[in-house]
């Protein structure tokens, strides 16, 4: 009962963060890992359960949402599904004991990209025009 209770507020809490400014898989996925649940599994059904509120904030905010440089958005949301559609295919054929050993150096990497992200691009955008490919190609690792 006690990974119930774990898993259900780390959830609310996930879908809050996510509502807010994103980053819910920082706290739905340890929870399962937590909880028993296989890191591939938890990772899997993380991004499963976060997924519709994901949808619900791109279109509260849509009015925010716009270029990147001089890509349009959609195709970023082009690039970005399939950058997600080659994620989940290495997720699942990668095997548990990799992705075990990856997962913590993916987690901070998202942190280091959530914490200093915007001061990372503001540096770079001072140094140097990001061309359209530059930015797919980076959304596309984002995809994945």
């Amino acid at each position: 009962m006690t990974h119930f209770i774990l898993v259900a507020c780390a959830g609310l809490l996930a879908g809050a963060m996510n509502a807010l400014a994103g980053g819910g898989s920082f706290v739905s996925l340890p929870a399962m890992i937590a909880a028993g649940v296989p890191s591939v599994q938890a990772n899997a059904s993380s991004t499963v359960a976060l997924y519709p509120g994901g949808l619900a904030s791109a279109w509260a905010y849509r009015d925010g949402l716009g270029p990147v440089g001089t890509v349009s958005l959609r195709p970023l949301l082009v690039i970005t599904l399939a950058g997600g559609v080659v994620g989940a295919i290495l997720l699942l054929r990668t095997p548990a004991k990799t992705f075990d050993f990856v997962l913590p150096w993916l987690l901070l990497l998202a942190t280091l990209a959530l914490g200093f992200g915007r001061q990372i691009g503001d540096w770079l955008r001072r140094r140097w025009q990001i061309r359209g490919w530059a930015v797919l190609t980076v959304q596309f690792g984002l995809g994945i």
